[in-house]
């Protein structure tokens, strides 16, 4: 019964999430190639910009750059397929377990649906909803040896993450070891997903001119464990496996257990990949979203044989919820609360009222270019190809010459230069980048001003002044057309001016006179 009301409740909050809340930095990235994509027939970073993959998720892309075509803002859509998403799986497990479609059952596994964090990484306006949508039906076609609809299932998966292909290609291996019409199966698979999955990568090589998308370059370099883990992936992922075991707990140690085989393909080969990846921006855990899915399906597939046993997998997914996930659902709904950029959307509101534009370069590329209009530089990389292929230096500061510099420093980081810094990073992390912002807009010819970060609710909780704790640093360019606009907007909007702002820097420690 709990479950039902909670399920209820989590659908009305994803149908009003736009009343309430802005979307998360990476979906407001994507939100701008699906606006350019509609208005101007280009997959673009920027308005009339050269063509870039920086958004990965196609298909989500596409249909949301659909919705705007209808005029539908992207949150409200991405809040539409939230709710429809969300039943279509609880649908699609119910089917897997071969239980009666009812409303109160949609309800109850909606609801426990609802209660792993990555529900709040949906609600931010990312495809997880969708994408586990794809996955579920791709496992029911396996199952039921549809190797067609299986093909097509795994094409659009595909679409919506190419990451997807980790899931896909060993659950279409298996249809060979599942049925015996192997003919059909290869002739299905080749035919509806390797073939147009070729012609696919063939056209986005040739649009792009690049044979990865770019965040696949940035998040494959780093630093590994082993040549190959990388740690802090490792480290992001432990929670969620340990709670797929507490759930699966009652199957593995049945006997007569069925189908474990379905968690090499979707918990153990995934799990290996995404250990092997940088996740930047992994907002509510979203890459892991497939864990908890994993063991839902198969406990699903498992649903009749555990009959007398089902209510020690309910007990047993409950006490796991309270003693592990409970605190990191209560924490993200926390963050996304903390994670409200307002003041910035209002800045960059003000900056497009503006006559005449300008160029920013930055780490935050969602709510500065997709609100203000700006030509935008993406010094991470994610968005602009030059500083995929090679991590960004001091000397593009100064080539590119942006009337603006903004970015986001780790906390014991510095926005001005320290005597102890080297003059230049070449290693792709993110403190080496933010140093190599400040070390580029010198002091000669750029001014420091500070903003806080997130939201008015955060900086209150932590009791913090403007420009204290968590901030943004904008450097703004002394020389600049645009500076008196500049420096008025930012002051207006509870911007530290550049003495206040250097007083504020130096009380963080390391500052030397």
């Amino acid at each position: 019964m709990l479950l039902k009301v909670y399920g209820l409740i989590a659908l009305l909050a994803l149908a009003l999430v736009p009343f309430f809340f802005l979307p998360a930095e990476d979906s407001i990235i994507l939100f701008s190639y699906s606006r350019n994509l509609a208005e101007h027939g280009a997959i673009t970073f920027l308005a009339h910009g050269p063509h870039v993959e920086g958004a990965t998720d196609f298909a989500w892309m596409v249909l949301v750059a659909g919705g705007m075509r209808l005029g539908v803002s992207p949150l409200w859509f991405s809040a539409g397929v939230n709710v429809v998403s969300a039943l279509l799986l609880a649908a699609l497990l119910l089917k897997l377990a071969g239980v009666r479609l009812s409303l109160p059952r949609l309800l109850a596994v909606t609801g426990a649906i609802a209660c792993v964090p990555q529900i709040l990484a949906a609600a931010a306006g990312f495809a997880v909803l969708p994408d586990a949508v794809l996955l579920t039906a791709l496992v029911l076609f396996v199952m039921r040896g549809r190797s067609g609809l299986a093909s097509v299932a795994a094409f659009v998966f595909c679409l919506f993450r190419p990451d997807g292909v980790v899931f896909a290609v060993p659950l279409l291996a298996s249809l060979f070891y599942l049925w015996p019409q192997r003919w059909k199966s290869a002739s299905s698979i080749g035919g509806l997903f390797l073939l147009p999955g070729m012609l696919y990568f063939v056209w986005r090589w040739r649009y792009f001119d690049e044979f990865f998308p770019l965040p696949f370059l940035v998040k494959s370099d780093t630093h590994r464990a082993l040549g190959i883990f990388v740690l802090r992936s490792v480290h992001q992922s432990w929670m969620f496996l340990l709670f797929a075991l507490v759930l699966l707990a009652p199957v593995i140690f049945r006997r007569r257990a069925l189908h474990l085989w379905l968690l090499l393909p979707l918990l153990a080969l995934p799990t290996l990949f995404y250990w092997a990846m940088r996740l930047d921006q992994n907002v509510a855990a979203r890459f892991f979203y497939y864990v908890p899915l994993a063991a839902a399906i198969v406990i699903a597939v498992n649903w009749e044989a555990l009959r007398g046993r089902q209510s020690v997998v309910l007990r047993l997914g409950c006490l796991g919820w309270l003693l592990i996930l409970a605190m990191p659902l209560f924490r993200e709904v926390r963050t996304l609360r903390d994670g409200q950029f307002t003041e910035v959307k209002s800045i960059a509101e003000a900056f497009n009222r503006m006559p005449q534009h300008g160029t920013i370069l930055t780490s935050e590329a969602g709510f500065l270019p997709y609100f203000s209009g700006w030509t935008t530089y993406d010094a991470w990389g994610l968005n602009t190809p030059e500083f995929a292929h090679h991590f960004f230096q001091r000397e593009d500061v100064e080539r590119l010459k942006p009337d603006l510099v903004v970015f986001h420093p780790d906390d014991a980081e510095s926005c001005v230069a320290l005597s102890s810094w080297s003059s230049g990073y070449t290693e792709r992390r993110w403190p080496h980048m933010t140093r190599n912002l400040t070390l580029g807009a010198n002091p000669t010819h750029y001014e420091l001003w500070l903003t806080s970060y997130g939201s008015e609710f955060y900086r209150r909780r932590r009791h913090w002044r403007y420009g204290e704790g968590d901030r943004e640093c904008w450097l703004v360019r002394i020389d600049s057309p645009l500076y008196p606009e500049i420096t008025q907007v930012l002051r207006e909007h509870n911007g530290v001016a550049p003495e206040e702002s250097l007083v504020l820097e130096r009380k963080r420690g390391g500052l030397q006179r």
